[in-house]
């Protein structure tokens, strides 16, 4: 009983990772792409893959904590299954391990592209003097404020 429930819940989660990792992919080749507009219109499934993620975890707790098995680590869970059990729980063990590492490394890539991007614009918007002032004269023509203006640097750029 117990080992059948573990391996129900693992599949669930093997499922569930494999479908957020295809999202995390397609997110990642649209950043990449700058499609702001899909990103924009995916911000909600997003939130609902978290949402689905922290509902999982929730279930999976309680679950475990009613079969008793609540303080082990899945590994070991696999360790201690039932012999007919062992090899469908290490094939789902090693497959959610396998999805996770690749989350966790996609999601390093994709904020490495998200920050590189950010710095650039910074670098754009420094360069071409957005941020300063451009020389300004008040009602009797003097200067109240100096900078060049954004047309004169973007031309220099």
């Amino acid at each position: 009983m117990t080992a059948n429930a573990v391996v129900k819940c693992l599949e669930i989660d093997v499922d569930f990772y494999r479908e957020l990792t295809v999202f995390l992919m397609k997110k990642h080749t649209k950043i990449l792409a700058d499609d702001l507009e899909w990103l924009t219109d995916s911000l909600n499934d997003e939130q609902a893959f978290l949402m689905k993620s922290r509902s999982l975890e929730d279930k999976r707790m309680e679950l475990f904590r009613g079969l008793g098995i609540g303080g082990k680590k899945l590994k070991e869970l696999v360790d201690d299954a039932p012999d007919d059990y062992k090899p469908k729980m290490s094939m789902l063990y090693n497959q959610l391990t396998e999805l996770v590492d690749n989350i966790t490394e996609l999601n390093a890539q994709t904020t490495e592209v998200v920050k590189r991007k950010l710095d650039n614009q910074k670098e754009f918007v420094v360069r071409a003097g957005i941020l300063e002032k451009p020389e300004t004269y008040n009602k009797n023509a003097s200067k109240v404020a100096g900078g060049q203006s954004a047309a004169q640097v973007i031309r220099q750029v």
